[in-house]
Formats: structure tokens, sequence, C-alpha cells
């Protein structure tokens, strides 16, 4: 058994700008248009609000009261754990690509309560679905330093091997432990603070050296205890994830 807790999970989850523009994901195809998500713009905000871009492309163009044609709509929408949303930022583009209307609400609209099998519930699930939630399992383990201090016994690193940790929008487990009440909140960070920080470079523990957001998960259960945790993207799709001077490399399990 593991006795892994989680309070403040530091996330690194970013990838090269010449590779966001291939990302977008298919999320809804209707009739008379279709909806993408590109999953590089998610990030996490004070009060458990999700943050995340959408586009909606029509198959004939839309006309605005200005007489102003547009064919794509770009929408930054922020969800509330309680199944609340809002329009962040909208952009219109015509059929070349060019914006034709911008309209940022920032975050003076009102929340909106979702409709009951709503297309705004399936960009939610789309919300909640990004890496890095879902279901991990541990797959092997490297060190974050030469020295180490308080580093486990490789024995019991060993027996690490396959125990799962699964991050959620409403929960977080580390092989029994769970916090029922976890809060994310996205913070730039560097490799050069990487490197104050923990006195070793992205590269050295094989992270891609990158500039990303990183991800506080706080929990508000009061059975978990205060240590916390560095999750790192790796090249082959695994994370890291840093506890007790060890780097668990972590395998996303799929169903």
């Amino acid at each position: 058994m593991i006795h892994l807790v989680v309070v403040a999970l530091l996330l690194f989850w970013s990838l090269p700008a010449q590779a966001q523009d291939d990302k977008w994901q298919r999320v809804f195809t209707g009739e008379e248009f279709i909806v993408d998500v590109n999953p590089t713009t998610l990030t996490y905000e004070p009060g458990r609000i999700l943050r995340l871009q959408f586009r909606t492309r029509f198959s004939k163009s839309e006309i605005l009261n200005t007489g102003a044609r547009y064919k794509t709509r770009l929408e930054t929408i922020e969800f509330r754990s309680d199944k609340r949303y809002r329009y962040y930022e909208t952009r219109l583009l015509d059929s070349g690509g060019k914006t034709v209307a911008t309209y940022d609400s920032g975050v003076a609209l009102e929340w909106k309560t979702f409709k009951a099998g709503g297309i705004t519930n399936r960009l939610f699930d789309t919300a909640t679905s990004l890496d890095p939630f879902g279901r991990w399992s541990v797959a092997g383990y490297r060190y974050a330093d030469e020295k180490a201090h308080g580093v486990s016994e490789p024995g019991e690193l060993a027996g690490l091997h396959g125990t799962e940790v699964t991050f959620e929008f409403y929960g977080a487990t580390v092989g029994e432990k769970r916090c029922s009440s976890p809060s994310y909140e996205s913070h730039a960070l560097t490799d050069k603070d990487f490197y104050l920080n923990l006195g070793i470079s992205l590269e050295a523990v094989g992270v891609v050296e990158t500039q990303g957001n990183g991800i506080v998960l706080k929990c508000g259960s009061p059975d978990w205890t205060p240590p916390q945790s560095l999750i790192l993207p790796l090249p082959s799709g695994h994370v890291l994830m840093l506890w007790k001077g060890v780097f668990l490399e972590l395998k996303k399990r799929h169903r």
C-alpha cells in the first residue's frame, strides 16, 4: 500500500508553441457546424474554475447586425465545479481566418446553469477529461539528485509499481488515499524556477525544456497531510511525480 498524500500539486503541462495549431480535437459534429477543442489552452483559475478554448466552424457564413460575415467562432469558456459556465472571450473569424469581431467578457458576465442534455454539458465533460485528469499507474522511478536526502529505500520504491494515481475535477486519489475536495490553479513556471526550487534542471530528469504553466492542487479534505508533489510531462506521454526526493514515473491507464 502506498501512503502518498498530495496536498499541493505543481504540474508543468505544456507543448511547444509551434505544435499548438495541430492540437485541435473533435468534440461534436452537427449538420450545420462542428465543434473542436484546443487542449493546450486549458488553464485552472482560482475558485475551482476551468478555462478552455473551443472552435465552432459553420457550414455556411453567419451574419452580424453590422453586416459582417463570419464562419468560425472561437470561444474561451470558463466552467465552475457546480456546473455553471460563462464566456470569457469570443472571437469571430471570416472564411479567410480574419477577425471581424471580438467580445471580451472577462469576469463581468454572470454565470449560467447548464441545460440538461445541452451542448455545454458535452463541452464540460470534454474539459474534465483532458490530461492530467484520468487514471495513472506507477511504472518506475528515478532520483531527482545524486544525494537524495530522505529518499525511500529501493525496496519500498519497487513495491510502488502498479499503484494507481487518479486526478479528477471532483477528487484525487493516490493508492487508497483520496482527496474529495481538490482545487487546481495554474501558475507560470520556467525551467529556471524549477532549478532554483529543486537544484536540478528539467532536462536532467528527462523532461523537454520548455516554459509552461504549473498547476497547484490543494486539498480541503481533513485526512490529507502536507506533502506536495511535482508532476512533469515526458515526451513518451508518461509523467513524472516528485515524491520524497524521487520521481515516480506514471503511465496513463486506458479503459
